[in-house]
């Protein structure tokens, strides 16, 4: 018994970091002066304690965690608003760190057959005929034809497809189109898994032609042969470009800006009619046994309480920001908080008419960050009105109902 006790306040101990030993005087521990197998009955508490946890978070009755990561989606919005353009550095750096996708034609060599709407239809579905079914090989378009949609565009070949039941795929590549030079169709071009050229012929799809003349040891541009056309779509790419070029970003930011709290609308709740304190079950439930690496049962499927694995250093404080006698009461809730207790304030909703000018308001006004409470959330810790605090004892979240009026009694009695 006393290794028992022994192990778990070396658990405890263990799991301290150096900063805490420090500022709280524990000394550090010597290790060698303790017994094996206390060290391993020690190492065996602390697994499950971090099982226990882990398991926990992962339960359904958990969502509310998920509500306080959410609600960071106001301040990034805020940020973004306020933030300058990223650097150029900065946007090349990210380019070269961005994953590049896979082809579409796989990793090796690719065959290439590029084709156009002004060869017609009925001559790209013989091509779809003629290579359904061969590895690496794709119908490559540049573009769309103007005035149609890509919607009608990506129909058109959709319905070839399914004319000629072929399997060969069908790409929209203009960049295709600009790395091998192609300005008449049809042309054939064998690539490297580098996007580098093999070789290419222009005005015949005959794949067999081109791999025969490489068998032979020509490379590179083999010119043009038979009667090639123009190509009717214009680049895609050179349209997306002039498109965005076109757009007013500065418009677009404000709308989105002003829009944003027609989306964000929050969880409304009714105001309190009389002070009221209420206890709520903090348990949750444990769907099945949580087993150790070795198979053993840490914590068996049933109910568990967060609050016995870890202190509730939170005080969460729900307001109505439209009334100013509730931005008071939480300014007066996050500057009598003891220390080391953090204050979350929550807004039950931001009206989309006063938007961003009341949400900045009241942060400004508290000198603290304003966050969106979330339905979740709100279930989880029961909160059904506002005013509302939410701190926690040993076993069970508090909340504590507020109405004006005692709040403004308690205003008069610690002015």
């Amino acid at each position: 018994m006393v290794k028992t006790a022994l192990a778990s306040a070396l658990a405890l101990a263990l799991a301290l970091p150096a900063m805490a030993q420090q500022e709280l005087g524990i000394k550090k521990l010597d290790i060698d002066s303790i017994a094996p197998e206390v060290l391993e009955q020690a190492k065996q508490i602390s697994l499950q304690g971090r099982a226990a946890t882990d398991a926990l978070q992962q339960t359904e009755d958990m969502t509310w965690v998920k509500s306080l990561a959410e609600n960071i989606v106001v301040q990034e919005a805020q940020r973004r608003m306020e933030a300058d353009q990223p650097k150029a550095d900065q946007v090349g750096e990210a380019q070269q760190t961005k994953p590049e996708k896979k082809h579409p034609l796989g990793d090796g060599h690719r065959t290439l057959i590029f084709v156009s709407f002004s060869m017609g239809d009925q001559a790209i579905m013989d091509l779809m005929s003629l290579y359904d079914g061969q590895a690496a090989t794709g119908i490559v378009f540049r573009g769309i034809p103007n005035g149609v949609s890509m919607a009608d565009a990506v129909t058109r070949m959709h319905r070839m497809t399914q004319e000629t039941q072929s399997t060969v795929s069908v790409l929209l590549d203009p960049l295709a189109f600009q790395r091998h030079g192609i300005s008449l169709v049809p042309a054939v071009a064998i690539e490297t898994p580098e996007d580098k050229l093999v070789a290419k012929v222009t005005g015949i799809s005959s794949v067999e032609y081109l791999q025969d003349a490489i068998a032979e040891g020509k490379k590179g541009d083999l010119g043009i042969i038979g009667q090639p056309v123009d190509i009717s779509e214009p680049d895609l790419m050179t349209v997306a470009q002039q498109r965005l070029e076109e757009l007013d970003y500065d418009a677009m930011k404000k709308r989105a800006i002003s829009r944003f709290w027609d989306v964000h609308t929050g969880h409304y709740l009714p105001a309190a009619t009389e002070p009221a304190r209420r206890r709520v079950d903090a348990s949750v439930l444990i769907p099945q046994d949580i087993l150790d690496s070795e198979g053993k049962v840490v914590t068996p499927a049933g109910r568990i309480n967060p609050l016995a694995m870890r202190r509730f250093d939170q005080k969460l404080v729900v307001i109505d920001p439209t009334k100013a006698w509730q931005v008071d009461l939480a300014k007066r809730e996050k500057a009598s908080a003891p220390l080391g207790v953090t204050v979350s304030i929550m807004a039950t909703q931001i009206p989309s008419t006063s938007g961003w000018e009341l949400f900045n308001a009241t942060q400004d006004s508290m000198d603290a960050p304003l966050f969106l409470l979330q339905p979740d959330m709100a279930s989880r810790f029961g909160i059904e009105r506002v005013p509302s605090v939410v701190t926690a004892d040993d076993t069970h979240f508090i909340v504590t109902e507020h109405t004006e009026a005692s709040v403004q009694e308690v205003a008069h009695a610690n002015p």
